[in-house]
């Protein structure tokens, strides 16, 4: 038998679930966009590192947005795709390059990342 609060509980806990739905299928369509739009920004002058960049992206922004996988996982590997991705499109390490796009694509899926949990209390209010 379920006690009168534990239902109440129950009912909380159910629609704190449908709102998280709710910006999980929100974040599904903005999150590709702001992708796109900061491949524009971060990429280097080449195809293939646009097309990376927007993938890796996508993928990071999917993970710590969606998913909720750590954020520090996805800075290091955002850190190794910048340095390579640096290297294959200069020839060389490029210190503006690299600034550039790592310190670009760190501070959005850092917003990412950190405001899930905001965008989800801000939502339930």
């Amino acid at each position: 038998m379920v006690a009168p609060d534990q239902n109440e509980m129950f009912e909380v806990l159910e629609k704190q679930r449908q709102h998280q739905r709710q910006v999980d299928r929100v974040l599904k369509i903005v999150l590709p966009i702001v992708a796109f739009l900061l491949t524009v920004i971060c990429a280097n002058m080449n195809v293939w590192s646009t097309l990376f960049t927007f993938v890796v992206l996508w993928v990071g922004f999917y993970a710590v947005g969606i998913k909720r996988l750590p954020l520090w996982h996805w800075i290091i590997a955002l850190l190794v795709y910048c340095l390579l991705d640096n290297i294959l499109s200069y020839g060389e390490f490029h210190q503006k390059g690299f600034t550039r796009q790592f310190g670009a694509m760190f501070i959005f899926l850092g917003i990412v990342g950190v405001g899930r949990p905001y965008f989800d209390r801000w939502l339930m209010k």
